[in-house]
């Protein structure tokens, strides 16, 4: 069996080898044999990720064993931890406070309960974690005592070595071998162990520092018999990393300790920071959600065999993903091309290369999701990657048309143009008799649905029966519509002027023939979609709300469209619902049929504003700020449910929503720019700046650092009594800033 080489991560430095112990097999059941099984209820969850790598915690910043909620510490869809938990002289610790703001650092105060050992709170425990080529934590264990406190301090250490799709429920006939724990030779190692059903050995390598550890058992548990002094302090160290086959995603780092681990992790972040554009609102916290969202879109970009990416969202889907990565690009690509351009190119090297059913590549598709873990290796699920997406394809022919927009970068464009001519060729092909992008299962295993709104249950008529397949959705349409309006223009650009104009007219075909479908005239809107048998889906929805930005639409029809999504049946007041209260499905908790997402607003905002409807975007824009106060550290979640908002003091969270997600992230940029609506011709030397305006609560908004082309640009915007202005601060390199009022 063909083996996936282990990814590398981005490092300087790369883990000292460390032998391979002798493992044993540990034949004792799993959990005392529980099945996988994801507990479908709101949990609070604490989160850190870099790089490859990504710990979930529970409200305590621990992870207690046997947990059925997603907690452990990953790497590659594989959880390499699934117990590490605290006690103190038998007794549970008292988390005092808590703090993961950086995304890659946490920072973790414990005291004592009461024992007959120790008098509750005579100790404090002052935990920090940090992720970067490898994990480092630091204990400083503090006597407050009058008088020395001989103490037990026990950590335990256990691992499943499940597959992400195992802890999401996907339970597996057949798994590999785990094998027991094992001390090192050395009295400061622990070894964890599995042997996949590939016979890849996967390892998790924990050792510690400073104070070495009394007993390290074969059970994983750790002791440490202490004697602390009145107000002295004692520290350990511990260094986690994992390997394949003996080998680490970053061999040969210099393990210098957990204070050296964070300056450099700091630095990495500094100098990524140092690379974007700076953001400044006067707004306190609509600047705290941007710099929540810069925070996270650095956490989330995701290492994989063939370049970074980004993760759609912490902790179910820590994986690159296609149409994610492609709508997040064109979210932020004015603040962080570099993100952009990365996004573009691995998707470009992922691109469909033959045809294969049971993964549903095809010649120039682009991909849905790569996995990595054992059973994607082993092919029990498609995911190496899979590419069963209807929309990812002409979603990365855009983002790469807007980057060179915003670029100028004709090099880069000569060197996509062969996956771009495939990936046009790939919509040519898979076009349905009707003229649509069509999709329809491929395999067993694949998607029933591959719009964005993925579920099994998200397409379906007004009597709530499902749609049958083939399936055209309304906005993939227009995301198609987009995607050949743009690619004609870098055509041009390229001198190909066959394919342009062979575009322009694709374009315009399309753009008459979908407004004559799939517009439903008792409604004054969009359907959903078409079924297999070209029949309209008539639910009432917020997917034509995709349609707005892309110029698919004539004027009155888009008005209509933007009529009604902005009615009560759709708005909530937190934000619009992917599904009419009115529709038989519609569920306010729901994943799709009744919940609210950000970045579906965000899209929805961007082409209110680009018909002109700027107040109905300033309002979209003012309910997700609202909402974001409501959340840790000022985070957009994934989604949240679609309860009315009348009156209620906070919106209501959806249970298992992911946090940090990535264009929840990213619709924080993307309502910056539909504020301000720059329009960029970087290959003219032109930045155009068309009607300004920002919200009345926004007295204004600064950005330094916006290149266009090989020039960078600072630009002022203000509100002065509903009306923009913008002021162009400085400029270096060959760039003309047309304002226009």
């Amino acid at each position: 069996m063909t083996q996936t080489p282990i990814p590398p991560d981005v490092s300087d430095d790369a883990v000292s080898a460390i032998a391979i112990p002798d493992y044993t097999i540990d034949t004792r059941p799993l959990c005392q044999g529980m099945p996988f099984v994801l507990t479908d209820a709101a949990h609070p969850r604490l989160v850190l990720k870099q790089g490859s790598h990504f710990l979930v915690m529970d409200q305590s910043a621990l992870i207690p064993g046997c947990n059925t909620l997603g907690y452990g510490y990953y790497r590659y869809d594989t959880r390499h931890i699934s117990q590490w938990d605290m006690t103190l002289n038998g007794a549970s610790l008292s988390l005092l406070s808590s703090s993961v703001n950086e995304g890659y650092a946490g920072q973790f105060l414990y005291t004592n309960p009461h024992t007959d050992q120790t008098p509750q709170q005579k100790i404090t425990i002052q935990r920090e974690v940090v992720l970067g080529d490898l994990l480092w934590e630091r204990l400083i264990l503090q006597n407050f005592h009058a008088a020395p406190l001989d103490i037990e301090f026990k950590i335990f250490f256990g691992s499943d070595f499940a597959d992400m799709f195992e802890v999401r429920g996907l339970n597996v006939e057949e798994r590999g071998k785990r094998m027991l724990p094992v001390p090192g030779k050395n009295g400061r190692t622990l070894f964890l162990g599995y042997r996949g059903l590939d016979e890849a050995l996967l390892e998790t390598v924990i050792e510690f520092y400073g104070i070495q550890p009394d007993e390290i058992t074969a059970e994983g548990e750790v002791t440490f018999r202490l004697t602390l002094p009145v107000h002295q302090t004692r520290e350990i160290q511990i260094c986690v990393s994992t390997r394949w086959d003996g080998q680490s995603p970053a061999p040969e780092v210099r393990k210098t300790g957990y204070l050296d681990a964070r300056r450099v992790a700091d630095e990495r972040y500094r100098e990524w920071c140092n690379r974007s554009t700076v953001i400044r609102t006067g707004h306190q916290l609509f600047d705290m959600a941007v710099e929540r969202a810069f925070r996270d879109l650095y956490i989330l970009r995701q290492p994989s065999p063939r370049g970074y990416g980004l993760s759609a969202g912490i902790p179910w889907y820590c994986a690159l993903f296609g149409r994610d990565s492609a709508i997040t690009a064109w979210q932020i690509l004015p603040f962080l091309p570099d993100v952009a351009r990365e996004c573009i190119e691995v998707l470009g090297a992922y691109q469909g290369q033959e045809v294969d059913e049971y993964r549903a590549e095809a010649p120039g598709r682009i991909m849905h999701e790569l996995r990595i873990g054992e059973m994607a290796r082993t092919k029990q699920i498609p995911h190496s990657p899979y590419y069963g997406t209807i929309d990812a394809t002409q979603l990365w022919l855009y983002v790469l048309s807007e980057y060179i927009e915003w670029s100028g970068d004709l090099e880069f464009a000569s060197k996509m143009w062969t996956a771009a001519k495939a990936a046009l060729q790939w919509i040519d092909d898979t076009l349905g008799e009707n003229g649509y992008l069509i999709y329809k299962r491929e395999s067993e295993k694949g998607l029933e649905n591959q719009g964005w709104k993925d579920s099994g249950d998200s397409v379906m008529h007004t009597d709530g029966h499902l749609a049958n397949p083939p399936i055209a959705l309304c906005e993939v349409q227009g995301y198609l519509y987009a995607a050949w309006v743009g690619m004609a223009r870098m055509a041009t650009l390229l001198g190909h002027e066959t394919v342009a104009e062979k575009l322009t007219k694709s374009a315009a075909d399309l753009k008459e023939r979908f407004q004559r479908d799939f517009w439903m005239e008792d409604e004054n809107f969009l359907a959903l979609a078409l079924d297999g048998d070209n029949k309209q889906v008539g639910v009432i929805s917020s997917n034509p709300g995709h349609c707005l930005f892309t110029g698919i639409l004539d004027e009155e029809k888009a008005n209509a469209v933007a009529d009604r999504l902005m009615s009560n049946e759709l708005q909530s007041g937190w934000g619009i619902r992917t599904l009419s209260k009115s529709t038989i499905a519609y569920n306010p908790m729901s994943y799709h049929n009744g919940s609210i997402w950000p970045h579906d607003n965000a899209i929805i905002a961007e082409g209110m504003r680009k018909i002109g409807r700027i107040a109905d975007a300033h309002k979209i824009m003012l309910g997700l700020l609202e909402a974001a106060q409501f959340q840790p550290d000022f985070r957009l979640p994934e989604l949240f449910c679609g309860f009315e908002r009348n009156g209620a003091y906070r919106p209501i969270d959806y249970p298992v929503s992911c946090s940090p997600q990535a264009w929840a992230a990213g619709a924080i940029f993307q309502l910056l720019k539909t504020c301000v609506n720059f329009q960029p011709d970087a290959c003219n030397n032109l930045l155009r700046v068309v009607e300004p305006n920002l919200p009345e609560w926004m007295d204004k908004f600064t950005v330094q650092g916006l290149r266009v082309g090989s020039a960078v640009v600072g630009l002022s915007f203000t509100n002065h009594n509903g009306r923009g202005a913008c002021q162009v601060l400085n400029k270096s390199g060959k760039v003309r800033v047309v304002i226009e009022s």
